[in-house]
């Protein structure tokens, strides 16, 4: 568990003692370039130290009934607890490092904006002058606060590896310094793109980003210097690429779903279950193409029955909302096969979905116990530089990789690309169209029966 609860030493007039929280977190894309990420901070709880039970390998640290109002105190400490694991599970989502004060302005937004507002200052004719400069980090902080409670959080931590970028390269870099000159250029801009392309770790420790994760950090940039009114028009984003995703085939997800899971050191069989269910959960998502977003809310109520008139009878549809920065939603309606139904029968509704990162991990190894090995090509970007590799599928499985998955054999079945789009929530059908794919195999022999037409047209009489 990242959070554990203990007493502080300050002791108050009436013997209470606040309760603060200690925060670790040293794995996975959250914490990339440390060795541990730690945070201290206070929870606004306090108990008496006889009231106070402290932390063991099964609870983080507690009040007990005896505390006066302890139902309250323990209620706050796990929602506290359960807000830390939230930002931790986005941040790993993603892929960008959570840095102890980012945390601490995600846990505590007022206390950030108090400590923002300090570097500030009113003048004789009542403006507001700033009494320090201003810095990107500043002002990310502050368009957090402003759109707290408007955004969704995984959108108010997405420039969080940006800003954390611009730290390692530059720290106390300024918004007004990424301006463009009398020529329309902005040579610091440039100097980053390359210090990221040349210098910047990625996850694995390597040299050199992306060009869609610089992608992503311009469009980025450009939100927050349009925040804090600074020109962004001459931002152009020159780095964004579409890249080549190969989905599981139909047979594929039927030897995933039919292998048997075993538990990969002896014990009592509960983690065995649990892989289980993680690989009912894909198999479903391959089924009906959701995001993995949207799997985490969807429960018992999304299930409808509605009448057919082909097969006249009654047939199962899932129904849920689709969300856009919890701003725009939009209602989805797939109907549900036999193997989604038992799935969905199985657990009630109530889908064992884990977290994103333990979801993609674990995946991966299920699908190589499956025998999911066939070969395929990964093509990918940073800068002029082209990064060719073949490796097994069962490398590149993720959970969005189910929902290629299900638009791909939708449209291999004959499903046409509008009722795809409406059953998986594209705004664009040239978004369903890149998702869909042809196999290699189908071409081939497309293009020898295109062939074959004309030696026959030419050869008969």
């Amino acid at each position: 568990m990242p959070v554990r609860f203990y007493l502080h030493t300050k002791t108050y007039a009436d013997g209470r003692r606040p309760i603060y929280a200690d925060i670790r977190w040293g794995k996975g894309a959250a914490a990339s370039t440390r060795t541990e990420a730690r945070l201290r901070t206070g929870t606004g709880q306090s108990c008496r130290p006889e009231h106070f039970r402290p932390a063991t390998d099964a609870s983080p640290g507690t009040v007990s009934s005896a505390a006066p109002a302890y139902a309250k105190t323990r209620r706050e400490l796990t929602k506290f607890a359960g807000a830390v694991e939230k930002q931790l599970e986005l941040a790993e989502a993603n892929e960008a490092e959570l840095t102890p004060e980012a945390l601490l302005a995600l846990l505590k937004p007022k206390a950030a904006a108090t400590k923002l507002a300090k570097a500030t200052a009113v003048s004789a004719a009542g403006e507001v002058v700033p009494t320090a400069v201003p810095t990107m980090v500043s002002l990310y902080a502050e368009w957090q606060q402003a759109y707290q409670g408007r955004r969704a959080a995984k959108t108010l931590g997405g420039p969080q590896g940006l800003i954390d970028q611009m730290e390692r390269w530059r720290p106390g870099t300024r918004p007004d310094e990424l301006q463009p000159d009398a020529t329309g250029r902005c040579k610091l801009f440039e100097q980053f793109c390359q210090y990221c392309l040349t210098e910047a770790k990625n996850r694995k420790g390597e040299a050199g980003l992306l060009n869609n994760t610089l992608s992503s950090y311009v469009k980025r940039l450009s939100k927050l210097l349009k925040f804090g009114r600074y020109a962004t028009e001459w931002l152009e984003d020159d780095f964004s690429e579409e890249v080549e995703r190969e989905p599981l085939t139909y047979a594929e997800v039927e030897q995933l779903y039919a292998h048997p899971v075993y538990e990969p050191r002896e014990g009592t069989g509960t983690r065995a279950l649990k892989r289980a269910g993680l690989r009912d959960v894909f198999v479903f998502m391959c089924r009906t193409g959701p995001r993995f977003s949207s799997m985490l809310e969807i429960g018992p109520d999304a299930l409808v029955w509605e009448w057919d008139e082909v097969s006249q009878t009654e047939v199962p549809v899932l129904e849920y909302f689709h969300y856009k920065n919890r701003r725009k939603k939009t209602k989805l309606r797939v109907p549900l096969d036999h193997v989604a139904l038992e799935i969905w029968a199985r657990y009630g509704g109530q889908l064992p979905v884990p977290s994103l990162g333990k979801f993609n991990e674990e995946i991966k190894l299920l699908c190589r116990e499956a025998g999911i090995t066939r070969t395929v090509k990964e093509v990918r970007g940073s800068g002029a530089t082209r990064h060719e590799v073949r490796v097994p599928l069962w490398q590149t499985v993720s959970a969005h990789i189910a929902r290629y998955t299900f638009i791909t054999t939708q449209h291999e079945g004959g499903a046409d690309l509008v009722s795809i789009q409406d059953t998986v929530g594209h705004a664009d059908i040239n978004t369903t169209r890149r998702y869909t794919k042809s196999r290699e195999k189908e071409r081939l022999s497309t293009m020898r029966e295109a062939f074959e037409r004309h030696r026959t047209r030419h050869t008969t009489p």
